[in-house]
Order: C-alpha cells, then sequence, then structure tokens
C-alpha cells in the first residue's frame, strides 16, 4: 500500500491531500460529540500521518534510514486507518454493539505486527530495497490480504444501507461508498496494476471532496441513521410489513411474541394463516385493508386491550406494494380510562349525597331546632335531631367507604375463600341465619376488602332477604364458580333462599344511594360493587336455586400458594359447616 517514484505533480497531489486531511479533520473535531465524529476524525488524521509519510518519502534515498523510519508511521497511517474506517462503518449503520474494547484489541494486532516486522524487516521478509527501488516481501502481501478485507467488509456494510437508505441519507451514504471505493482502487492500482507510483493520495483527493460533499450538503455530521433493526427492536408495539399477496415478510421481537403459538418461521406465510388462532386480528387486518388507505381501531381480546393501525406502503413511483400494521398495548390506558370513569361516578355520587341524602336530615334537623326553639319542652325536637344527625354520620361514613374500597387492589395476596367468608361472618350480627360454605380454594385478593364485600353482602340478605327481622329460617350459601361443569374455578357466589330481588330492581341494585329500607343509605351493594371492580371483578345478581338472591363474582384468579397465616381474628369455622 504504498510507494514508488516521486515526480512534481506527485508531491503536488500528496501536499494537497495533505491540507486536505487538516482541513477536514478541523471540522470534524468541532463536531466530535456527534455520532461517528471520533472515528472519522482520526481516519482523516491517520489519511494525512500515511500522505505526510509518503511526500517526505519522496525526497529521502529509499535505502536510507530515514526512510526507513517513513515506512514505519507510513504503516501506522496506514493501520489506523483500517481501524477506524471499520469502527466509523460500524456506528455510522447502527452495529455498536460490536465496538468492544475486545474487538479493537483483535482488530489492533495485525497494524502491530505489521510495525514490528516493518521495524525489524527479518529476512527482508517485509520489504527490500533494490537499486534504489522497494519490493515487497511475503508479510507484505499478507498484510495486503488483511487490509481489503477490511476494505471489503465496511464497503459492503456502507453499501447495503444505501441499498435501503432514503432521502437525505441515501445521499450520505452515497458520498461515504464511492469515497471508500474511490481510496482502495486508487491503491489497488498501484500494487496490483500498471502504476508504479502510490496513487492512493488520489484516491484520497476524492475521498476528501466527497466528504466534504457529505458534510456540507447532507449534514453527515449532523445526522446519522438511526439502523432499521435498531428502530424494530426498541418498538413496543407489534410491528408487522405485508406485502401486496399478504405475506409476511418482516416483523420485530414483539410481533414475533405475538405469534407465539406459530411452530415454524412466520417470513413468507399468508398473514390470514398466521393469525387464524386469533379472529378478531385477523377480520380487523382485513376490514382495514379493504381499501388502500390509513385506519385504525381497537378490539379487545382474553389477555387485555388493543389499538390496530395499518399504513399502506408505496414505492418511488407512487404504486401500493403492501402494509405496515401495528399493534399496540393499550390494556394500561384502557383500566385508567376505567378507573378515571369510575371516579367521576364518585364525584358524582358526592354531588347527589351532599344536594339531596345529606340535604334531606339536614333540613329535617334544622325543622326541628326552629320547633325546639319555641317549645317549653324541647326534649322529644332534640332526639329528633340526634336522629338526623346520626342519619348524616352514616351516610357520611359509608361515603367515605365507597372512596376507599374503590381504589384499585395493586398487591393481591393469595386468600382462602372458606377461611375469609367465615372471618366475614363473625363480624356480621346474623340473628338466626345459617351459613353454609362449599368454597376449598384459595384466590388473589385484598382480605380486609374480600372481608368487607362478604360482610355486607351477608348483612345485605339477612336485612332484605329474609321476611323477618332476625333472619330466621335465612341460610346464607358462599361456593364457588366454573365455565364448565368439573372446570376450573373462576369465580364465587353468595346466595340466600329468602325473598329474592324482582328482576326490574337488578340493574339498580349496585346503585350508589339506592334502597328499598327508609332506614338504609344504599351504599352497602354499592360498596360491594366498587371492591370488586377494584379487583377487576365483575359483579351480577340473579335469583338463586331456591328462589332467593345470588350474588355472583367472576374474573376471580385463583392460586395454588398457600395463603397468608391467619392473624387469629379467623374464626373456627370450616367450609361446608352452618350456624348462627
Amino acid at each position: 500500500m504504498v510507494l514508488g517514484t516521486g515526480v512534481d505533480l506527485i508531491q503536488a497531489i500528496y501536499a494537497i491531500v495533505a491540507v486536505n486531511s487538516l482541513v477536514l479533520a478541523g471540522v470534524l473535531y468541532r463536531h466530535r460529540e456527534r455520532i461517528g465524529a471520533v472515528p472519522l476524525l482520526v481516519n482523516v488524521l491517520a489519511t494525512g500521518l500515511w500522505v505526510v509519510s509518503l511526500l517526505v518519502r519522496t525526497t529521502v534515498d529509499p535505502g536510507s534510514a530515514l526512510a526507513h523510519a517513513l515506512l514505519v508511521t507510513l504503516f501506522l497511517g496506514v493501520g489506523l486507518y483500517l481501524l477506524t474506517l471499520l469502527v466509523f462503518t460500524l456506528e455510522y449503520t447502527g452495529r455498536e454493539k460490536y465496538i468492544r474494547p475486545s474487538t479493537i484489541a483483535i482488530l489492533s494486532i495485525e497494524p502491530i505486527l505489521v510495525l514490528g516486522f516493518i521495524a525489524v524487516n527479518p529476512g527482508q521478509r517485509f520489504f527490500e530495497v533494490v537499486d534504489g527501488t522497494v519490493e515487497w516481501g511475503i508479510v507484505f502481501w499478507g498484510h495486503m490480504v488483511y487490509a481489503y478485507a477490511i476494505l471489503t467488509v465496511a464497503t459492503v456494510l456502507i453499501a447495503g444501507l444505501l441499498y435501503r437508505s432514503q432521502s437525505l441519507y441515501r445521499g450520505q451514504t452515497a458520498m461515504l461508498v464511492v469515497g471508500t471505493v474511490a481510496a482502495w482502487a486508487a491503491n489497488a492500482l498501484y500494487v496490483f496494476g500498471p502504476v508504479d507510483v502510490e496513487i492512493s493520495p488520489v484516491g484520497f483527493l476524492v475521498t476528501g471532496a466527497l466528504y466534504a460533499v457529505a458534510i456540507t450538503r447532507y449534514r453527515l455530521t449532523d445526522i446519522v441513521p438511526i439502523a432499521r433493526d435498531r428502530v424494530l427492536a426498541n418498538v413496543s408495539d407489534a410491528v408487522f410489513v405485508v406485502d401486496e399477496q399478504d405475506r409476511l415478510i418482516d416483523l420485530n421481537p414483539v410481533g414475533r411474541d405475538l405469534l407465539a403459538d406459530i411452530d415454524s418461521s412466520p417470513i413468507g406465510a399468508d398473514i390470514d394463516t398466521l393469525l387464524a388462532g386469533r379472529p378478531e386480528l385477523r377480520e380487523g387486518y382485513r376490514n382495514l385493508t379493504a381499501t388502500p388507505t390509513s385506519g385504525d381501531r381497537e378490539f379487545e381480546l382474553s389477555d387485555g386491550h388493543y389499538h390496530f393501525r395499518t399504513t399502506p406502503i408505496e414505492d418511488d413511483r407512487g404504486r401500493h406494494v403492501g402494509w405496515l400494521f401495528m399493534i399496540r398495548d393499550i390494556t394500561d390506558r384502557k383500566r385508567r380510562e376505567a378507573q378515571l370513569e369510575r371516579q367521576n361516578e364518585r364525584l358524582e355520587q358526592f354531588a347527589d349525597l351532599v344536594s339531596h341524602d345529606l340535604r334531606n336530615p339536614l333540613n329535617v334537623a334544622n325543622g326541628y331546632l326552629d320547633l325546639a326553639r319555641e317549645a317549653d319542652d324541647d326534649a322529644a325536637y332534640l332526639e329528633e335531631i340526634e336522629q338526623s344527625h346520626d342519619r348524616m354520620e352514616t351516610i357520611i361514613e359509608d361515603v367515605l367507604t365507597l372512596a376507599r374500597e374503590g381504589a384499585d387492589v395493586t398487591d393481591p395476596e393469595p386468600v382462602a375463600l372458606a377461611g375469609i367468608a367465615g372471618r366475614a361472618w363473625s363480624g356480621v350480627e346474623t340473628g338466626a341465619a345459617s351459613i353454609s360454605i362449599d368454597a376449598d380454594v384459595t384466590i388473589l385478593a385484598d382480605p380486609e376488602r374480600t372481608t368487607r364485600l362478604l360482610e355486607n353482602l351477608f348483612r345485605n340478605a339477612i336485612e332484605h332477604g329474609s321476611e323477618r327481622a332476625d333472619g330466621a329460617d335465612l341460610e346464607i350459601t358462599v361456593g364457588t364458580l366454573a365455565d364448565t361443569p368439573g372446570g376450573s374455578v373462576t369465580g364465587f357466589y353468595v346466595a340466600d333462599d329468602g325473598v329474592g330481588i324482582p328482576a326490574s330492581k337488578r340493574e339498580h341494585v349496585f346503585e350508589g344511594g339506592y334502597t328499598t329500607d327508609e332506614d338504609g343509605t344504599g351504599f352497602g351493594l354499592s360498596i360491594v360493587t366498587e371492591i370488586a371492580t377494584a379487583h377487576e371483578w365483575t359483579a351480577s345478581v340473579t335469583d338463586s336455586e331456591t328462589g332467593g338472591a345470588r350474588f355472583e363474582f367472576r374474573g376471580v384468579e385463583t392460586t395454588a400458594d398457600a395463603p397468608a397465616s391467619s392473624d387469629g381474628s379467623e374464626p373456627d369455622l370450616e367450609a361446608g359447616s352452618s350456624g348462627p
């Protein structure tokens, strides 16, 4: 990769290239914080060292000690040029993961060995000066194999980026490809061709001009393309690219996870076949690709909510060649929206409470207070005022409970349903009512809130389910639900054999403030549904097998883990037992 005879023209070209290298180095130094600028800066300086060494060698005796020393500095420039060219190429094309200290160390082995051979030149295996002409030895040709391998790799990587690039990046990359090829093509003419003068600097002159265009026109140091693989790998959405024959031609890791049930490689397969196991996705794709326009929709799968968006892909001539479609998991967003909606509903309930539920007992208390002021004996009126205040206190406590129970359950734990039902039963004035618990299952839930849910249900059954005030002859049952007979547990129920709830009133029983008892606040079952929603359970009411009321809770997650140890507050009430 080096020298020959020197003439004035060649010396002038060497000098111009050296100055050009310094100018480019100055420009790159000002942009040294940018991606790829540092290796490119060192590359340009290495080129300058290479050319200056060539320039000085043309003025000295090829067999002198100074010429030998200049050969060392020349190949130092060559080694740095090759190393930094490859590092810059890896960084520019988005392959920084390969730029590691170990990689740099391995790539440095060959240049260091070459410099050692040149300095010592054992047996003249690197070069020999014969009649004032340098003749290259076997080590030199081994070095050439290494050098052209590096140049080939760098050129192929940049050319590959050129093939995939568009617009501004295409101009940048074209300048780099031509500039790189110009340098080693000029060198090849000297090493393998008829030219007996080292004309690599001529190639560097072309390279410098093209780099200048890349920097000034195509903003090489300002804008560096991001590799397509890096972009797709970091996109949190599932990305699919489909051609006009509906064949999958590309996807990212998230998309591959979405097709995890596909055994073979999905690339090249028909999209309808790939989505056969997810009919909602397939139907969405068909609907959105019926016309070559962008579109989107939302849909719900068993594991969450998703947003589906399609974008038509066109070639440079504006012809439709395929589709890009992306699937985003919006489950968390939907959950936040639902939570916000529940919070708004509670705000409305609170406004209704202040304007109606609390105002009524307050007005009653004020009325009796006016009467008490005019009466000689105000004891009876004060008792009525006290009852109104008690009523307001009860309403306020229920509303505060409602607000607290509506917060999402974020840290559920294993809970024995039978044990928690027994604990809830012991916390309620059950009168003469009895309970039967057939729920030998462990669920994931908040134990305190689940206890309050069951307490409210038991209390509601005793107060409203029996025709007698003490709940005599009323039996309450706690059991489990499954989608199929003998299938896995998906929920639980609380049923009674009382008077039941008329079908016309069932849709209102979970509403805040709804009650058929003039002494009740109407928030008991509203608290129940808030607790269920906080667990992401669905609550419903229907008839029990005996004609009473049956409250069902589905979407309950079970676990094989042992429930948390009892704190001693659970009663000794076994599953399947009954009693007061």
